[in-house]
């Protein structure tokens, strides 16, 4: 099992010739065929695809945990009246209300 901190060293050392080297590497199987190109593109996609869905989840997410904190504070002068407007929106629009 290789030294984690001899790898880490081995990547920081790299040139950019090494670096120039390493993507004609990764260039030659893309054009040798030695990997499915299809294949490829579809998991690509499909990161993608997720990587979407987690950002969105995640800014839901704290859009609703600062729109509860901001609940929190109703005599904030400026934000007060915006805040208010918020909560009576959300209250307006609860399901069974």
């Amino acid at each position: 099992m290789p030294n984690n901190k001899k790898v880490k060293q081995e990547q920081a050392t790299l040139s950019k010739k090494q670096y120039e080297d390493l993507g004609r590497i990764v260039a030659s199987v893309y054009e040798t065929g030695y990997l499915n190109k299809a294949e490829s593109y579809k998991n690509a996609f499909l990161k993608g695809m997720i990587q979407g869905f987690g950002g969105v989840l995640g800014a839901t997410v704290l859009v609703a945990l600062l729109l509860w904190t901001l609940s929190l504070f109703n005599d904030i002068p400026l934000l007060g009246n915006i805040i208010e407007n918020v909560q009576n929106t959300v209250e307006d629009h609860q399901p069974g209300q």
